[in-house]
């Protein structure tokens, strides 16, 4: 790594660091401000990020949007991400009273009570949209097991302080690195298994907003291997601190004996479902990620000025 790279790092984990500090003494409205405004000034000082994120609005939408709707969705996108950690800090010391009063579940839940009567666990599929994080805390406060499987961040400091966060609100990370026995021993005890599945990967490729996108098979995998359930959800800001848990239905990946087949479909029709809720809430997804760097189009996309 460049002293460059290291530097920044470590400037990032002091930052959050702060942040931590800060948006403890803040109710919660003032919280998201100060998210929000975190998130401006992301996309103010990283031109690449922008630049990205109008790629990938082109590559999504076309000429549908105008120019100024996506410099909206960006901005919105931006803030989105800047107030994910103060809403993880906050909710992971909250009361669970003003929780529930703020989270609402009645779309997901009946979902969630259904599926493991059948014993298998559930497979919860989401992506960065809105906060899936608080939307598991009112699993875990309802005597559920949650345990997500998630990437490590590239900085070890910011992977340790985050799951300190997530185990707060009662989630337990098992990282990709790991061996998946503690997840498939999760499945087996009924639990709850939360995949975040919308980043870019070269596993298999599968449409996604008409386009070939490299897509992981993680989650069609498990499926198939354990027989348990997806349950696709996003956790979606309402404002004025308040949020909807929303279910987006369930799939149970039966096997036809062509295991990269089903494989295909079971993906194809995960990414079906993230882009249905991502067209939902567009300012809350995570833009200036990359979706589209494996695919062809996606290095070949020519996009407008970026301002």
């Amino acid at each position: 790594m460049s002293t460059g790279k290291a530097l920044g790092r470590a400037a990032g984990l002091i930052a959050l660091k702060g942040l931590a500090a800060l948006v403890q003494l803040l109710p919660l409205p003032a919280g998201l401000a100060v998210g929000r405004r975190l998130g401006d000034l992301m996309r103010l000082l990283s031109r690449k990020r922008r630049h990205v994120a109008m790629k990938n609005l082109c590559l999504a939408f076309g000429d549908s949007l105008t120019q100024a709707q996506r410099q909206k969705i960006v901005r919105e996108s931006f803030q989105s991400f800047g107030m994910f950690p103060v809403e993880v800090m906050k909710f992971g010391r909250m009361e669970q009273e003003e929780a529930d009063r703020r989270v609402d579940i009645s779309s997901l839940y009946p979902d969630i009570l259904e599926l493991q009567r059948h014993g298998k666990g559930i497979l919860l599929i989401t992506g960065h949209i809105g906060n899936f994080e608080i939307g598991a805390r009112c699993l875990t406060s309802r005597g559920h097991e949650v345990i997500a499987l998630a990437r490590e961040s590239r900085d070890r400091g910011t992977t340790e302080m985050m799951t300190r966060a997530r185990a707060r609100l009662g989630i337990r990370v098992v990282t990709l690195r790991q061996s998946l026995r503690p997840v498939l021993a999760g499945l087996k005890r009924n639990a709850i298994v939360a995949i975040i599945c919308d980043q870019n990967a070269a596993d298999v490729f599968v449409p996604f907003f008409g386009h070939l996108t490299g897509t992981a098979d993680g989650p069609a995998r498990l499926a198939l291997k354990t027989g348990a359930p997806l349950l696709f959800f996003c956790t979606v800001r309402r404002g004025s601190g308040r949020y909807a848990a929303l279910s987006y239905g369930h799939l149970w990946a039966e096997p036809t004996g062509d295991t990269p087949a089903d494989v295909q479909r079971i993906t194809a029709e995960l990414n079906r479902r993230l882009e249905q809720m991502i067209r939902d809430y567009p300012g809350q997804w995570l833009w200036f990620h990359d979706r589209w760097k494996s695919s062809p189009v996606g290095r070949s996309a020519v996009l407008p000025a970026v301002s």
